[in-house]
């Protein structure tokens, strides 16, 4: 039960980091936003990295760090940069749609589901496939009205960017059970966060855009969102299987709505109540 209140806790602050990156990047360049929020999060977690490995300050939370070789530090670097593009294809995605039609698709995680029983064999229960069907059912009842496609390049062009976010995301963040127990909370977090910083720098550069002034605050607010929810979101790794993570991590998907709702004064119709309410008894279901 520790590892699904871990989860529940990341989901919380991942879910208000997804509704509010569209408020943050509102005329601005997606990428300086990415990449000093990133500034912000490599430095928390270097600076966390070295007191831990100096004088063990968080050592009685987290635990010994494990030892690990090259192999595996360069299969932990390739994931990272792997999944980069899923907060990528997300973020630009964001740019130009709304957040009720970009967050389901990247949130649905079939991607994830199947590395899990299909590379990381994890066993499928019958109440999984029924969560399942509730996930899928409650996606379509809270975004019928926005799904309008007259073909499959205006479908593409509408959600291509939710996809491929969903893929990359999906399959990432299924594997970073391995890179967490080889490497560890805090080392893993910032090898993550530096990765993310490095490859939207590099974006940056071979972009040559002109920089802009960038207020503050909103990024300061979606670091601080991150740091959080990535610290309990790879503690759960040690004590909850992926599928469950992948679940109830679909309590995510509600409160970023929820706070859409607040942030862009979405309204909430009967049908979208309806649909959250089978989210929420998919959590359920697997919890």
């Amino acid at each position: 039960m520790l590892g699904l209140l871990y989860i529940l806790l990341s989901s919380s602050f991942y879910g208000f980091s997804n509704a509010y990156w569209k408020k943050a990047i509102q005329g601005y360049s997606f990428l300086q936003v990415i990449f000093t929020r990133g500034l912000y999060t490599t430095t928390f977690f270097g600076m966390c990295y070295f007191a831990d490995y100096q004088w063990g300050m968080f050592t009685p939370w987290l635990g010994v760090r494990p030892a690990f070789d090259l192999v595996q530090l360069a299969q932990s670097l390739g994931l990272c940069i792997f999944s980069f593009f899923g907060l990528y294809f997300f973020v630009r995605s964001l740019k130009s749609k709304t957040v009720s039609l970009v967050a389901p698709i990247s949130s649905i995680n079939l991607f994830g589901l199947l590395t899990a029983v299909l590379l990381l064999g994890e066993s499928w229960k019958i109440s999984f496939s029924i969560a399942a069907l509730c996930v899928l059912g409650g996606i379509i009842l809270i975004f019928q009205n926005e799904w309008h496609f007259t073909s499959i390049r205006s479908f593409v062009k509408a959600l291509g960017g939710s996809i491929l976010a969903s893929f990359f995301w999906g399959v990432s963040y299924a594997l970073f059970k391995y890179p967490v127990a080889w490497l560890g909370v805090l080392p893993f977090s910032f090898l993550l966060e530096l990765c993310v910083t490095l490859c939207v720098g590099g974006f940056l550069l071979f972009q040559k855009q002109k920089w802009q002034p960038i207020p503050q605050t909103p990024i300061r607010i979606l670091a601080l969102c991150l740091i959080l929810g990535t610290i309990f979101l790879n503690i759960a790794y040690k004590t909850a299987t992926v599928t469950q993570i992948i679940f109830v991590s679909k309590f995510q998907l509600i409160l970023t709505l929820l706070f859409g709702q607040i942030l862009y004064r979405e309204k909430v119709k009967a049908l979208k109540l309806l649909g959250i309410a089978l989210l929420v008894l998919s959590i359920y279901l697997v919890i």
